[in-house]
């Protein structure tokens, strides 16, 4: 005969082993979310299997996650799903509980690049084959320029730690923010366009008797 407290142990251990043991298939998308993964084609969409049941989102909402992604729900900012590069980095990083949920879906950007808006003031952009977070006071500045299509273009790297403070790098320079100041600093160019080769003049047709 088993104590209470031992007999809880079990009951616990073999709950556990159950979840661990269910199978993809076993897993639901429901209420909001099972009807946006619905519309996204289900299994056979970009964001792939259902991988968890549904769980409660830090900060609030709900979100569940799929083999290629996840899809949140929140009363705020409603249902929408990130995926794919832009879906791993979101996950990577710390997911809502660093960036907050999505706020938009996946959206085309210019020049073939794609972007998810989340609602920690941050931005995951994918262009070229990579994806970058932009967030806080440098986000605030790229945007104030135009985002995706400002003079800074697409972001190329994460925010990284330089000497004095914090930068993003982009397609076309750089936006800094120093601890104590309440703007970055942009320093974007776009680069001049290369000049065509000129035409050649064409040749002055031949005066018998006329020396050029």
């Amino acid at each position: 005969m088993l104590s209470g407290v031992r007999e809880m142990r079990v009951i616990l251990l073999l709950a556990a082993s159950l979840v661990m043991a269910r199978p993809v298939g076993a897993f639901q998308a429901v209420g909001a979310i099972g009807a946006k993964y619905t519309a996204m084609g289900g299994a056979a969409g970009p964001l792939g299997p259902v991988r968890s049941d549904e769980a409660n989102a830090v900060g609030g909402g709900r979100i569940s996650l799929f083999g290629n992604g996840a899809i949140t729900w929140h009363p705020r900012y409603g249902t929408h799903a990130v995926y794919g590069l832009i879906g791993a980095k979101w996950l990577a990083l710390g997911r809502e509980a660093k960036f907050g949920v999505p706020v938009t879906d996946e959206v085309a950007g210019p020049n073939g690049g794609r972007f998810n808006d989340f609602s920690g003031n941050a931005t995951i952009d994918f262009n070229k084959g990579s994806a970058h977070v932009v967030y806080g006071l440098i986000r605030a500045r790229w945007i104030a320029l135009g985002r995706e299509t400002s003079v800074c273009g697409y972001p190329i790297s994460d925010e990284l730690d330089v000497p004095g403070g914090r930068r993003s790098y982009f397609e076309h320079g750089t936006i800094t923010w120093k601890p104590g100041v309440t703007a970055a600093v942009d320093a974007c160019v776009i680069p001049a366009a290369v000049p065509s080769a000129a035409t050649p003049a064409a040749p002055k047709p031949s005066v018998p008797g006329v020396v050029h």
